[in-house]
This record gives structure tokens, C-alpha cells and sequence, in this order.
């Protein structure tokens, strides 16, 4: 049969690739197909973590099915054209359509960015560098302040010090002119 599963682990990119098994290719081996926003790969059912075979979009040429059999022809014509089966038509349409989908999106990650775009990202850039000044500023003044209040609170305990030192002093010369005067 033929199950889906997503593959996550936090070693990988959030490049999380959509995996579909398939009996076996035209070797008569297992393999798992996965699919994600690099490309196609091929991965044995027991290490989903390391592709035997990697077929990045841009190294695609077209992928197609018949019937039951699904390829992958790369972009260079020496490269063999990897074809493996399926027990369900079903399946290779959902493939052909998630690997068009990836594909697309692949695409559009590389074009440029229209004139519009560009102006959002150049005001968005802008956005964040005033709010970065803007931060920056509030946390000197914030120091600032923190280092004003320090400095005042000295003062205020050099304050209360030299009070209780006045005091201290006035209460010594009043019992010393107090002596003189009994």
C-alpha cells in the first residue's frame, strides 16, 4: 500500500520534505520518494535522513507518469532518466501535482521582485532601521536615567550623612559651651 507521512526533526531546515512510499523501483528495491521545496529525493525506507539520490528543481527537466510508472528526467541528457512504480494512478497525480506546486513556488523565489515588492521591502527596511534608532535611543535614555537616579540617591545618602554629622557636631559644641557655662 501506500502511505504519507510528514517527516519532521529539528536537525532539519524547515525544508520538510512530504514522503511517499513505493513498493519499489525497476531494480525491485524499496524506496521512499520525498518531496519539498529543494526538490525531489530519494531516500531508503530505513534513513530518512539521508537522500540516496537528490534531483534539485533547477536540475529537472520534466517530470512525467504513465500509468503506473513515474519519471524524473534530469536537464542533462547523459544523465539516465529515473523511473520508479506505483500501485496507484491516484498517487502519481497527487505527485505530479505537489512536485508542480514545489516547483512553482521554486520559481517564484528566484524571480526578481516586481517594482512594487521592491519598494514594500525598501519601506519595510526602513521601517525596522527607524524602529532599531528608535529602540537604541529609548535604551540610552533609559541608562541615562537610571544613572541620573544612582547619582541622586548618593547625593541624598551623602545628604542625610553630612546632616547627621551637622547634628552630631552641634549637639558636641553645645555640651562643650553648655560645660563652660555651669
Amino acid at each position: 500500500g501506500v502511505w504519507v507521512t510528514f517527516f519532521a526533526s529539528s536537525s532539519l531546515s524547515s525544508f520538510v520534505p512530504l514522503f511517499f512510499y513505493f513498493p519499489q523501483n525497476k531494480k525491485g528495491t524499496d524506496l521512499l520518494l520525498g518531496v519539498d521545496a529543494l526538490g525531489l529525493h530519494i531516500y531508503d525506507p530505513d534513513n530518512k535522513l539521508t537522500p540516496k539520490c537528490s534531483f534539485p528543481w533547477n536540475e529537472i527537466r520534466n517530470i512525467s507518469y504513465s500509468d503506473r510508472e513515474f519519471a524524473i528526467k534530469p536537464l542533462d541528457k547523459k544523465t539516465d532518466v529515473f523511473k520508479f512504480n506505483s500501485t496507484k494512478l491516484k498517487v502519481n497525480k497527487l505527485i505530479l501535482q505537489l512536485c508542480m506546486g514545489n516547483h512553482n513556488l521554486f520559481l517564484r523565489r528566484r524571480r526578481v521582485d516586481s517594482l512594487e515588492v521592491q519598494q514594500m521591502k525598501a519601506q519595510a527596511r526602513e521601517e525596522r532601521a527607524r524602529k532599531r534608532v528608535e529602540r537604541q535611543r529609548l535604551e540610552r535614555e533609559k541608562h541615562l536615567r537610571e544613572v541620573a537616579e544612582r547619582a541622586r540617591d548618593d547625593l541624598e545618602r551623602r545628604l542625610i550623612q553630612l546632616q547627621d554629622e551637622a547634628h552630631m557636631a552641634n549637639d558636641a559644641l553645645v555640651r562643650t559651651v553648655g560645660c563652660f557655662f555651669f
